[in-house]
């Protein structure tokens, strides 16, 4: 597994999956990034070419003044591709044997956990294109909250990772150091359980003969 410099691990506690979002995650933020940039960049063609500013009344500066405004538009839209893309990368899962961590921030690091013993239940959320190019969402709540503790957003192959904490919980499950609950008969001696067998057969006879007697 690949090794993350923001974690921090327990003596007895091992990494079993890792992943982070895919990077197709910020396809919406380029696609509406480059719409307005390229609007903005007609605009200030047309005023170039269509737009005389004595004829209108404008300051001969006009011109420059719209191709400066569609700079800084191109560039905040830059801005907004750039932080997009480091939120997504540095962002990452770590499943371990005992916690599911959380790592974002680009500025600062945020890293957020539950303890796999807490985990009551884990659901999967894909829309349409999920559906279509494998990847979804897995909500994480544990007992007694009215929510989702920890959301694993925009993973690939989202199926894998829900199979990996699951089997993680079921192992914590059988491995917890409490033993079954014995049966009622394994605490009674061999007399009891004679007695018990003896008032079952007596409670079974009257039984008969009130519905022989109906």
């Amino acid at each position: 597994m690949t090794e993350h410099e923001w974690l921090s691990l327990d003596e007895d506690e091992a990494v079993v999956w890792a992943g982070e979002p895919r990077i197709w995650r910020i396809a919406d933020t380029v696609a509406r990034a480059v719409v307005v940039t390229v609007v903005a960049a007609a605009v200030a063609v047309y005023v170039s070419l269509e737009v005389d500013p004595a004829v209108w009344g404008l300051p001969q500066y006009t011109t420059t003044l719209v191709w400066g405004a569609a700079v800084v538009v191109a560039l905040l839209q830059v801005t907004s591709v750039t932080v997009a893309y480091l939120k997504v990368n540095r962002t990452d899962y770590v499943l371990t044997n005992r916690r599911i961590y959380r790592k974002t921030g680009v500025l600062s690091e945020t890293v957020t956990n539950v303890g796999v013993d807490r985990v009551q239940n884990t659901t999967l959320h894909k829309d349409v294109r999920g559906n279509l190019f494998d990847y979804g969402t897995v909500a994480v709540s544990t007992a007694g909250s009215g929510g989702s503790d920890l959301v694993v957003a925009d993973l690939d192959d989202p199926e894998t990772f829900r199979d990996r904490l699951q089997e993680q919980v079921r192992a914590g499950g059988a491995s917890d150091g409490e033993s079954p609950p014995a049966s009622v008969a394994d605490g009674l001696d061999d007399r009891t359980v004679d007695a018990l067998l003896s008032e079952a057969r007596g409670l079974r006879a009257v039984a008969e003969r009130m519905e022989e007697n109906v």
